[in-house]
């Protein structure tokens, strides 16, 4: 065990560098940085909300028969809305607090920066309850992959594209594809399905985990850029 908690608190090492990465968009503005402080420990926080809203789903659906009828419907109803809405809800409402603290300042990369924060603060949380049912190799591969990562940086893009050109669409369509992106991931691991769900795992993995990295240049080089840097909110937004 000792040798499992070493290698989880070793695979931490990409999600607190992305914090700090992200954290650092805004050097000299000590506000932003508590903020980012902040969100990162909040993964409690939205950890026992996502337990408490599974749940919530979980005992009506049960109660309908429908998923002990039809396991196939079960399947998706469980990936797709029990656990890929349902997460991606509850990180996306977190994060929505701070964009919306001070509206006076948030620009694009700031959307983008908390959205990915609170998914690292529950992803690290669900990294340590995974450390009892898995193995070394899947816990370093988890750190690495920095699975929700991907979805938070796609919603904040589209999120923060909308706000600023008030076309609230876009942000729908960010969190819709990530819900489908996540629930896809999720249903695609289930050990019942062919041969060709693998391919489709590892395919979705690797596209997002190059889609992470070319973000991450993104975001470096949009630091110097006044479009990604002003604030997008204006007052029929407040609301």
């Amino acid at each position: 065990m000792a040798v499992m908690v070493l290698v989880l608190l070793l695979s931490f090492i990409p999600s607190i560098l992305m914090f700090l990465f992200l954290r650092n968009n805004r050097k000299d503005d000590e506000v932003y940085r508590k903020d980012c402080n902040a969100l990162l420990g909040k993964g409690l926080l939205i950890c026992m909300i996502v337990f408490l809203g599974d749940l919530a789903l979980k005992i009506p659906w049960n109660m309908t028969g429908i998923g002990e009828k039809y396991p196939l419907i079960n399947e998706i109803f469980t990936c797709f809305i029990i656990n890929a809405l349902i997460e991606e809800g509850v990180k996306f409402l977190t994060a929505n607090k701070s964009i919306k603290k001070d509206i006076s300042k948030t620009s694009k990369l700031d959307v983008i920066s908390y959205l990915v924060i609170a998914a690292l603060s529950f992803g690290l949380l669900e990294d340590i309850a995974y450390v009892f049912s898995t193995n070394i190799g899947q816990i370093i591969v988890r750190g690495i992959l920095m699975g929700h990562v991907p979805y938070a940086m796609l919603t904040g893009q589209l999120y923060g594209k909308g706000i600023a050109e008030k076309k609230k669409w876009f942000g729908v369509l960010g969190f819709i594809l990530s819900v489908l992106l996540h629930g896809t991931y999720n249903f695609m691991l289930k050990d019942d399905l062919p041969d060709w769900s693998a391919f489709v795992v590892v395919t979705e993995t690797a596209l997002e985990f190059i889609y992470m990295i070319c973000m991450i240049f993104f975001i470096s080089k949009k630091r110097n850029d006044p479009d990604y840097n002003r604030p997008i909110f204006t007052g029929t937004e407040e609301s």
